[in-house]
């Protein structure tokens, strides 16, 4: 005899969510942290560097136009690409109010998001060329510098770095600077505001629950072919 008990019945209603990325933070580990903010239950697949072969198999069979990782599975459906992998679980959440809860939160979203984008380019630079690393001060300086003096003015005020509220930009935003801060800790220091809009992101509950857990604090940082030893674990 089936349950007709309403949890039964919410979990069998439930399609099954898979996510997919290779076995380091990289640009998965935002998507997870919001699937775990979200409260969404996930099957969480890796895929190891030095065993393509599984990820090129996967990647034949996935029925997507542009399969990629990470990709998520919500039943049938398949979504490949950051953006959009956000996107959609802000869409199967119900969670709109992620996008921005204004008009104009949801621009400024957009126009951070472009400069995330910058960082982001400039820190990829950073790591995959050793020659950086012998001269990170200086690197540093010269590229991230004053474009953080601009992010930190930018956050004076705000709780998180739109607004009050967390936005979607929020969960790449505090992996990047998370990241910069393990390279050189002292240098985000310099910027109070960040500090502050990364410290409200990480006692947000759902967020400080998972930072706590020994998946959080064990997964590599950086793939295997980037050779970088970090000051702070």
């Amino acid at each position: 005899m089936g349950s007709s008990h309403p949890t039964f019945l919410k979990i069998m209603a439930e399609p099954r969510i898979t996510f997919a990325y290779w076995n380091v933070q990289g640009i998965g580990e935002p998507l997870i942290r919001l699937l775990k903010y979200l409260g969404l239950n996930f099957e969480l697949k890796e895929y190891k560097h030095a065993q393509r072969e599984e990820w090129e198999a996967d990647k034949a069979a996935l029925n997507f136009p542009f399969p990629n990782l990470p990709y998520l599975k919500v039943g049938d459906k398949v979504v490949c690409e950051s953006e959009a992998i956000a996107y959609f679980l802000a869409f199967h959440a119900k969670r709109e109010d992620l996008f921005g809860s204004t008009n104009e939160e949801r621009i400024q979203a957009t126009v951070i998001r472009g400069v995330l984008s910058d960082v982001t380019m400039d820190t990829a630079i950073f790591f995959l060329n050793p020659a950086n690393h012998s001269e990170q001060a200086k690197y540093f300086e010269e590229k991230f510098s004053p474009r953080f003096a601009k992010l930190d003015a930018y956050a004076a005020g705000k709780k998180h770095i739109v607004g009050d509220n967390i936005n979607l930009v929020d969960f790449p935003f505090h992996h990047i600077l998370t990241l910069i801060r393990k390279v050189d800790p002292a240098f985000l220091e310099k910027f109070p505001n960040l500090v502050k809009i990364l410290d409200n992101f990480e006692n947000v509950p759902q967020i400080k629950a998972y930072l706590e857990t020994d998946e959080a604090k064990n997964k590599g940082i950086l793939p295997p072919y980037i050779d970088f030893k970090f000051k702070s674990a």
